[in-house]
């Protein structure tokens, strides 16, 4: 049986272990896999011993993704998390350590299972930490107009968005949290902050939303309403959700990767819901 698991802090919430084991029954492979917590001074010790342990696979969670990337030697590293610069999926390959990031797939596929509509959409990225590196470079491939970082400290988003002046086709803004709704209203909201995990909505202002059709995505999920989807229900976003469904698509590929086999997603973002809702 070959041994997986996810390490974060905190990660006691997290459903990793049941999605995981829900795609190995589909598939008929057999696995364990088990939720880790860890420090950010022994994270990196945690990850090693994990792989000196026989494990063959390891699901990154906040807040280590981008300390992830920086322990996977750089030719051993995905395009996908190089452009990310953060790391939530790890395994061994002839007795090496090779990292992916699979988040901004994820979402993508959710936005799309969604029926967002990404042709000319105007989007607000709420925070720049690793979670916000991997959703825009998802997004930046996409047919959307605009895209815009709002940020706690602004040299952070200032800094995510100097590194994609390159591409010419897209407005790539950046500004701080109070100031989001200056160039909205939005199509599409995305809260990458952890807010969600301490009960609180980031510090937003109002009038965010295109009245006529729009949607609040929220990375974090939850049994019932994220902070952020009560804020931005009231703010007159048409559409919300949780990132429910961006964690089970992520995972999905990374089953990908470590088994070459790709499960069914719907029927385990209906399960685990089911799961939550008990």
């Amino acid at each position: 049986m070959k041994k997986y698991a996810v390490v974060g802090n905190p990660v006691a919430h997290s459903r990793s272990p049941e999605i995981h084991m829900m795609f190995a029954k589909q598939t008929g492979i057999l696995i364990s896999y088990d939720k880790i917590i860890s420090s950010e001074e022994k994270f990196n010790k945690t990850v090693r011993s994990f792989f000196d342990e026989n494990g063959y696979g390891l699901n990154i969670t906040v807040p280590f993704k981008m300390k992830a990337f920086s322990i996977i030697d750089d030719n051993l590293i995905s395009e996908r998390a190089k452009i990310a610069k953060a790391i939530n999926t790890i395994w061994i390959k002839d007795g090496l350590l090779h990292g992916c990031n699979t988040d901004g797939v994820g979402l993508l596929r959710d936005l799309t299972r969604l029926d967002f509509n990404f042709k000319n959409a105007r989007i607000l990225i709420v925070g720049a930490g690793g979670a916000a590196r991997g959703a825009l470079q998802a997004l930046l491939n996409t047919s959307c107009s605009e895209i815009h970082i709002a940020n706690r400290t602004v040299i952070n988003a200032q800094n995510l968005v100097e590194e994609c002046r390159n591409n010419d086709d897209k407005i790539i803004g950046h500004g701080s949290l109070a100031d989001s709704n200056k160039n909205g209203p939005w199509d599409l909201v995305i809260n990458t902050t952890t807010s969600s995990l301490s009960n609180l909505a980031p510090t937003l202002p109002g009038n965010l939303y295109c009245k006529d059709n729009s949607l609040a995505y929220d990375m974090m999920y939850s049994k019932d309403e994220t902070p952020f989807m009560r804020q931005a229900r009231l703010d007159g976003a048409t559409n919300y959700s949780d990132g429910l469904g961006m964690l089970v698509e992520q995972a999905a590929e990374s089953f990908f990767i470590w088994h070459n086999s790709r499960p069914n997603t719907i029927t385990v973002i209906d399960n685990i819901r089911k799961l939550m809702s008990k």
